[in-house]
């Protein structure tokens, strides 16, 4: 299936059902050039490994499930690896499967995709809608439950250009301290080199992965010498960061729960996750907002 194009005068997207309906390319139209917001990724390429799109949904949780099981109602419940590759299930299904394409016009596309026995424990209809108005990228990110009671959690993974001079705000209250297999092991308040209640730049060799909470919902991307910015707004608390120093990305991902959140103590609704009852929905939006710096 080719990809599909959203376009608005200010902003372009490019659409991939075939690979998680995930996004290939958000730009930034600007005197008569294209300049990419997400990390632009290649259909071929995206289509044998959709970590290579320049943003997708996480659904229905983000990041690890430490084990690949975890205890909830009395029972363990059992969760296959999503990929080969991963020793734990790894952000949901929907970034892995083809999606259909529901409705769209020139600015918008609605997508779906049914998750059944390939998603156990899991079974779920999943939605997603991509709206550009203004200079604004709107992301709504819908799952329905299908089946059994289960906890239930949703976010979006884009990937962002790393240049030497980007700048990151987003203020949190406290990250997650992480082991080997970057499962969360203690809630601390962010160390130095992670703490962006003020604008600063990403450390050239500080390598973040880690869950982050008590984020407000807002935050902002700055490249100086690209001479524009992005603003984050999202529904929730919590956000994924990732900044892997030996490639020229970065991750910054809103999410609604922890990593590994389904095994931390207390309950999953305690770390952000959503026990849906069958035929129950949840809901997440994400705003990108793109400004000139130059103007």
């Amino acid at each position: 299936m080719p990809t599909l194009r959203l376009e608005n005068g200010v902003l372009r997207a490019e659409v991939l059902p075939e690979a998680g309906g995930g996004l290939l390319r958000f730009d930034l139209l600007r005197d008569g050039n294209v300049v990419p917001i997400f990390r632009p990724g290649e259909a071929d390429a995206a289509l044998r490994d959709p970590r290579t799109l320049a943003c997708y949904p996480l659904v229905p949780w983000s990041n690890r499930i430490g084990g690949g099981r975890f205890s909830f109602q009395g029972q363990t419940i059992e969760v296959p690896r999503t990929r080969d590759d991963e020793p734990y299930p790894l952000h949901g299904h929907g970034w892995l499967m083809p999606w259909e394409v529901v409705s769209q016009t020139d600015t918008s596309v609605e997508l779906a995709a049914m998750v059944d026995h390939g998603g156990r424990p899991f079974r779920y209809q999943a939605m997603q809608r991509y709206t550009l108005a203004g200079n604004t990228l709107d992301i709504a990110l819908t799952v329905r439950n299908e089946g059994a009671p289960l906890p239930f959690g949703l976010g979006v993974h884009p990937l962002f250009p790393r240049t030497p001079d980007v700048r990151l705000l987003a203020c949190a209250t406290a990250m997650w301290q992480s082991g080997p297999d970057y499962l969360p092991t203690d809630l601390q308040a962010p160390s130095v080199d992670a703490d962006f209640c003020k604008l600063r730049m990403l450390e050239a060799r500080a390598a973040i992965n880690h869950s982050f909470e008590g984020w407000d919902g807002h935050a902002e991307i700055v490249w100086p010498s690209r001479r524009m910015s992005v603003q984050i707004a999202a529904d929730t608390s919590r956000y994924v960061l990732y900044t892997p120093a030996e490639y020229d990305f970065f991750c910054f991902e809103p999410v609604d729960h922890a990593i590994n959140a389904h095994n931390l103590p207390g309950l999953p609704q305690d770390h952000g996750l959503t026990v849906l009852d069958t035929g129950q929905s949840l809901q997440r939006s994400y705003q990108f907002t793109v400004n000139r710096t130059d103007a």
